[in-house]
C-alpha cells in the first residue's frame, strides 16, 4: 500500500510512533502517557472523594429533614431514603476503590518503566 498515489514508498516501511514499541525513545513516551494517566487520574479521585463528603451532607440534611417535618409519615420513607442514600454512599465507594487500584497499577507500570531507563543507561 502506498502512503500516497505519488509516493513511491510503501508504507511498511514507516513504522508509528504508537505502534509496537520499535522506536528507540518508546519506554520515554509510555513513561510519559503513563505519567499523565496518573496525574488525571489523581484528579478524578480528588473529585470522587470531594462527591462522597457532599453525599454525607447531603444524608445528614436528609435525617435532619425527615426530624423537621417527617413526623406523620409512615418510617418506611425515612427508611427507604436513608437505604437508597447508602447505596449511592457505597456506588461512589466503589468507584473510589477500583481508581485506588488503577492508580496503584499505573504506579507500578512507572516503577518498571523507570527501571528499564536505568538498565538501558547503567
Amino acid at each position: 500500500m502506498l502512503i500516497s498515489k505519488r509516493s513511491r514508498r510503501r508504507s511498511e516501511v514507516f513504522t508509528s510512533r504508537f505502534g509496537d514499541g520499535a522506536g528507540v525513545e518508546f519506554p520515554v513516551r509510555q513513561y510519559l502517557r503513563c505519567r499523565e494517566n496518573f496525574a488525571s487520574g489523581l484528579v478524578h479521585l480528588a473529585l470522587l472523594g470531594a462527591f462522597l463528603v457532599t453525599l454525607g451532607y447531603f444524608g445528614r440534611t436528609l435525617d435532619r429533614l425527615f426530624d423537621a417535618h417527617g413526623e406523620d409519615l409512615n418510617p418506611w420513607f425515612r427508611r427507604g431514603a436513608l437505604a437508597l442514600w447508602v447505596v449511592f454512599c457505597l456506588s461512589v465507594l466503589r468507584r473510589l476503590y477500583y481508581k485506588v487500584c488503577a492508580l496503584r497499577g499505573i504506579r507500578r507500570e512507572m516503577a518498571t518503566l523507570r527501571a528499564t531507563f536505568r538498565e538501558r543507561d547503567g
